[in-house]
């Protein structure tokens, strides 16, 4: 069991390490910021839990907020009443 641990630990540091080491530091003349934040907002996705009365499992449903929007006319991201 213990060597499943550390193991299993190990694995975790090495995975969070290497997008680090991957990363280019020189930045790109064609990267924007403002064309990356527009396309992480359209892919951005909010979770919502219900629990179904009679049943001790709580459902989680993922969409987008646009998909949100069209599907069940409910935007996350509005203050709740």
């Amino acid at each position: 069991m213990r060597k499943f641990i550390t193991a299993a630990a190990a694995s975790l540091i090495i995975a969070s390490a290497a997008p680090a080491m991957a990363r280019d530091t020189a930045p790109s003349a064609s990267a924007q910021p403002d064309d990356a934040a527009a396309v992480q907002a359209d892919t951005k996705r909010y979770c919502v839990v219900t629990k179904t009365t009679g049943s001790r499992l709580a459902k989680k449903t993922c969409k987008t907020r646009a998909d949100w929007i069209a599907q069940e006319n409910f935007d996350p991201l509005a203050p709740e009443r």
